[in-house]
């Protein structure tokens, strides 16, 4: 989910480099994955812009569904007491965010609800990643704020570090496999 764009960056991102380490890729926004099963995935990329601390309207509203939908559907997978990992089923958590008053500490609370999430459906979260994004329509927020000058954030680098941390990651991934 993205609203400005600096998690879309992100998200092609990680998607060049879960191509570049070795998987096809598939991207969908929230909306376009209601229908979409996440057990079939062996890795879930899942990444949302933060709104005072937590995540979007739209992404809570997904989270919640498939909350729903897999704590009541009694298939092979489910939400169950406890939550055992599922082999093999992982998942990494990315958060853009601009923190202009306190920093991280804005974003954390919305990547650990959606580690929780992953956690619930038996997922393993590998990583959670925290991204400065430029706060959009808020210029003090992007040049005043805890993290200094944010403008154009992420940026070039930004985005090639994070498309080589998951070329890492998935490259983990497959040689736990073998």
């Amino acid at each position: 989910y993205s609203v400005t764009g600096n998690t879309r960056k992100v998200a092609f991102a990680i998607q060049k480099g879960v191509g570049k380490g070795g998987l096809e890729p598939t991207i969908k926004t929230v909306s376009e994955a209601y229908k979409e099963e996440l057990y079939d995935y062996d890795l879930v990329c899942f990444g949302t812009s933060v709104l005072h601390a937590f995540v979007p309207r739209p992404v809570n509203k997904f989270i919640r569904k498939k909350m729903g939908e897999y704590g009541a559907r009694g298939k092979r997978y489910e939400v169950m007491v406890p939550a055992p990992k599922i082999p093999g089923k992982t998942a990494l958590v990315f958060i853009t965010f601009s923190g202009p008053h306190i920093g991280v500490d804005e974003a954390l609370p919305a990547g650990k609800y959606i580690r929780a999430f992953f956690g619930h459906l038996g997922f393993e979260v590998k990583r959670e990643w925290y991204v400065v994004g430029e706060f959009h329509g808020w210029k003090a927020g992007s040049i005043r704020g805890f993290l200094g000058d944010i403008r154009g954030r992420p940026n070039a680098e930004d985005l090639v570090r994070i498309e080589q941390k998951t070329i890492k990651l998935v490259k983990s991934l497959k040689y736990a496999l073998n």
